[in-house]
């Protein structure tokens, strides 16, 4: 299986950074652009493409192709462009922001120990002295007390160990442990890691903490992990190895990460985050001792494929939705292609993931979320109270995640409301009448305002399972998007059972009729026709809602986050303003 497994991550290597070679820039009479890779997606280039130095260098060696080699030359010439007088690089042309200069050392390391060879000495002295000063600026440059988030910090560990051990500069291996440590401290008693907005534990009044799943597992995990080999650290060693393991509870059984719950989900992608590194390089090298990190990351790997076609796109449905891919994700992930290519696929038997059969319910309170599961079901409901943006990860006890064995997602709810919050790191549709939200959700609208349940920092949830089914009840208040209140303080409950024939969905507003208030469900239509009728409705001919109420089908709508098209529907309330809805796959399909 191993070289079955190894020809996956060569094909799909190189079908990306063919694709990124067909975006680079041939223009010498201006140097500002010549070798740089213009993202269609976004007509921008995007500061960050340099980083692509890695995955080309080890490309030309592998394939043999001097292509590859002239590109990664290229790209490293015009990356001057993005270097400051002070060591730093610049994320984009016009943007300040140098954070990230931390990647690009990072894979400037990796290009010089692994395929440095392939330079002229000239080359590679001129290579090396870029390091040192990105270094130099990096040693001071990330810390804690600058505030920071934990991805930064801990990248920066990883970058002041691998540099400091191999060049013999003792002063970063200190800062490399100092920030390794201070990483370590944002471990959760539960194994995740706090830090994607707020670097304090208690971050919020009720205690939350500011998680997001995307980044654990695709930036601040794999940095620790190359902080603790680099520099043979056991005991960070070993709190990696811990929550890297309670990380795959959150792996769903497509290879998906469920981050529907996470701080900075806007980035969601559903194998994960936008902008980050990917999670392959650190399972592969976990996987050679314990195969289910192995089988994780092979996992990753064939929905990665499955959301490919030449470039990596940003969700399953944007291809669908004819929506082009953004470069960034396809040249900050080969980074980690290469390098678990570098060190070896790891051999190893299919194995079951926790994902398969995980607990009927797990609750996390630093982020005010449970996670269930029932029969070929598994759900998320988000009470989370930490807001790392207006319109940010969905709260309310929403319903933030619903999967099924046969169907594949059903709810997938990123961000409530869609902003550009980082306009050069996202991606901006240009189908507007179609973008929408994709949080099931009640909702009240009147006078321009929207009422929601998403937006309640403060319901109380309470959660019980049983033999054959998992209940959750949730009692909170319709809020703005800026978490207040109407004057009237409009209550509101919802019963949650999850049982193997589907979800039930009851309650609805304390207040009771006239209210105006709507069950607003964003149903994901993998495949197959709609139909709306009535009390009922077939999503994808194969996915059934039935309501004691009205439903109405508003039509689809889209969100870059995490990439999927839905079919939205709209339940309305009885006379007492209550609402009763079954969700169920239909029998014999899938």
């Amino acid at each position: 299986m191993s070289a079955c497994i190894r020809d996956e991550y060569y094909r799909l290597l190189k079908e990306w950074l063919d694709a990124l070679l067909a975006c680079m820039v041939d223009d010498p009479a201006h140097p500002s652009v010549d070798g740089a890779i213009l993202c269609p997606a976004c007509t921008a280039i995007h500061g960050r493409c340099h980083e692509a130095v890695y995955p080309l260098m080890a490309m030309a060696e592998f394939s043999g192709e001097t292509k590859y080699l002239d590109a990664a030359r290229k790209l490293f010439r015009w990356s001057s462009c993005m270097l400051c007088d002070d060591g730093s690089m610049y994320n984009d042309s016009q943007s300040a922001w140098n954070g990230t200069t931390v990647f690009g050392a990072i894979s400037l390391f990796q290009t010089l120990r692994h395929h440095g060879q392939l330079l002229e000495a000239g080359e590679r002295k001129e290579w090396e002295d870029r390091l040192f000063r990105m270094a130099g600026w990096l040693q001071d440059g990330i810390s804690p007390e600058k505030k920071f988030n934990i991805n930064y910090i801990a990248a920066n560990a990883a970058a002041m160990a691998l540099i400091g051990c191999c060049y013999s500069r003792a002063a970063m291996t200190a800062q490399a442990r100092k920030l390794a440590g201070f990483a370590c401290r944002c471990v959760t008693e539960q194994g995740l890691v706090h830090g994607e907005g707020s670097l304090e534990k208690n971050a919020t009044v009720r205690g939350g903490s500011a998680v997001d799943i995307g980044y654990n597992v695709e930036e601040t995990l794999p940095s620790l992990f190359e902080y603790a080999r680099a520099m043979q650290d056991e005991d960070v060693m070993a709190v990696v190895r811990k929550a890297a393991k309670a990380h795959l509870d959150l792996m769903l059984p497509d290879g998906a990460w469920d981050n529907s719950f996470g701080s900075r989900n806007f980035k969601w992608t559903y194998w994960g985050s936008r902008t980050a590194d990917g999670c392959q390089a650190m399972l592969n090298a976990l996987g050679k001792t314990d195969p289910v990190f192995a089988e994780a990351a092979y996992r990753n790997l064939m929905l990665y494929r499955r959301c490919t076609d030449g470039l990596l796109y940003g969700g399953p449905h944007y291809r669908r939705h004819g929506e082009p891919a953004c470069v960034h994700h396809a040249f900050c992930h080969a980074k980690v292609l290469a390098q678990a290519l570098d060190e070896g696929i790891v051999e190893f038997e299919p194995t079951a993931l926790p994902a398969d059969d995980p607990e009927m319910l797990k609750h996390y309170p630093e982020t005010g979320t449970y996670r269930l599961r029932c029969g070929g079901w598994r759900m998320t409901v988000c009470a989370g109270d930490f807001p790392y943006m207006k319109g940010g990860h969905a709260s309310g006890g929403a319903v933030t995640l619903l999967w099924h064995r046969a169907y594949g997602p059903v709810f997938a709810a990123a961000n409530t409301d869609f902003s550009m919050r980082e306009p050069m790191n996202q991606q901006l549709t240009r189908k507007k009448k179609l973008l929408g939200s994709l949080c099931p959700r009640l909702e009240r609208q009147e006078n321009g305002t929207t009422r929601s349940q998403v937006y309640d920092l403060g319901t109380e949830i309470a959660a019980e399972a049983f033999d054959d089914r998992v209940v959750i009840r949730a009692a909170g208040t319709l809020c703005d998007i800026s978490h207040r209140p109407s004057a009237e303080w409009e209550a509101f409950t919802l019963e949650y059972t999850l049982t193997e024939q589907g979800l039930s969905v009851k309650g609805g507003l304390a207040s009771g009729a006239g209210t105006g208030v709507s069950l607003i469900l964003p149903v994901i239509r993998n495949g197959g026709e709609t139909a709306v009728s009535g009390r009922s409705a077939l999503i994808g001919g194969r996915l059934r809602i039935t309501s004691t109420t009205a439903i109405d089908y508003e039509g689809p709508v889209f969100n870059p986050a995490p990439g999927f098209e839905a079919e939205n529907l709209r339940i309305h309330p009885g006379r007492d303003g209550l609402f009763d809805v079954m969700i169920s796959v239909e029998e014999g399909s899938g």
